[in-house]
């Protein structure tokens, strides 16, 4: 089963993958195979610094074999690395679109 995390401007499939992703209103955890969905609140949303590392930690408890978000600075994506946890940037269009991308381009 794969797990795919994607930060998104809110809690549903139809709604729009976040551009920052230290400051993601939420973390979306969706099944490929199944559009399974667990939502989860970025507590880290407001934080002023910090924001990416600690959001990437925030992501490594929920286990995602994968992000999908707009964008990533440095700290995040080096966190993320270090997490063993692939992330994908540029994603754009809804969380649904983000996913869709992914199962074209890694899962067929």
């Amino acid at each position: 089963m794969v797990r795919l995390c994607v930060t998104a401007e809110g809690p549903t499939l139809d709604d729009l993958v976040e551009e920052d992703f230290g400051h993601a209103r939420y973390l979306l955890i969706v099944d490929p195979e199944t559009w399974e969905v667990e939502v989860h609140d970025n507590p880290k949303k407001y934080t002023d610094v910090g924001h990416g590392i600690m959001t990437a930690e925030n992501v490594g408890k929920l286990k995602p074999d994968a992000v999908l978000t707009g964008y990533a600075g440095e700290h995040g994506q080096k966190k993320m690395e270090s997490l063993g946890i692939k992330m994908i940037m540029d994603e754009e269009g809804t969380v649904r679109d983000a996913v869709r991308g992914y199962i074209r381009r890694h899962m067929t």
